[in-house]
């Protein structure tokens, strides 16, 4: 059973490289990576940072963290914003977006082209989901999907990441991170920052005055 299981892991994650925009066939392109560091590479003051909510409720507890973590961000001189994505018309990949690249990528008539370039803009990028069946929200994903005509433009971004989950589990909240550093590896020399987890939060709300709040308020004042 347990070699089955790491059988079917090693074969997602694989199938994940495969498809990150068909970056093997860009002869300039790095190998996947993702850099670690607790402390920022950009020398910059007030940084742009875009905080990407995936969260389908708000004032839910991922609502709640990336509000945490705005206070925080604002607080040392970041200039924030929040992005709640099911504010937004956000269509599915098609076979069209192929084309959408380079001075084609604005030609999508929904809100991804704006969407999109904030991320570009940015500095820092937070990456925020409650887990549900053991991923990301479709909301999220299928905004990532869409940002397939510009990734190569997101080089040398920060990231953090926020997750809740009703598990007290933490391997629960880690299926969400995973499907936050598989987009985050395609990108070029990004940088993982830090993240929360906030675990055993099923009650909407209940991330409220509880640690997790205050981690995501501390990683903010981190940027």
């Amino acid at each position: 059973m347990k070699r089955t299981f790491i059988y079917m892991v090693v074969s997602l994650l694989m199938g994940a490289l495969a498809a990150c925009g068909n970056k093997q066939a860009d002869e300039n392109s790095e190998q996947y990576h993702i850099n670690f560091s607790e402390a920022s590479p950009i020398q910059k003051e007030h940084k742009s940072v875009l905080i990407i909510s995936g969260s389908p409720r708000k004032g839910g507890n991922t609502d709640l963290l990336c509000d945490a973590f705005a206070r925080g961000a604002e607080e040392v001189g970041g200039r924030v914003e929040k992005i709640f994505l099911a504010d937004y018309r956000i269509d599915y990949f098609s076979e069209a977006d192929e084309q959408r690249v380079g001075n084609r990528a604005n030609e999508a008539e929904d809100d991804v082209p704006m969407l999109v370039d904030k991320m570009v803009q940015s500095d820092v990028i937070v990456l925020a989901s409650p887990v549900y069946y053991m991923n990301i929200t479709g909301q999220l994903k299928t905004f990532i999907d869409r940002t397939f005509g510009r990734y190569r433009e997101m080089k040398d971004k920060e990231f953090f990441y926020l997750t809740a989950c009703a598990d007290p589990e933490e391997s629960t909240a880690d299926w969400a991170i995973n499907g936050f550093r598989g987009f985050v590896m395609c990108l070029p020399n990004p940088t993982e920052r830090g993240m929360v987890k906030a675990i055993g939060m099923g009650r909407k709300g209940a991330v409220k005055g509880s640690q997790y709040e205050v981690e995501a308020y501390n990683l903010g004042r981190g940027i």
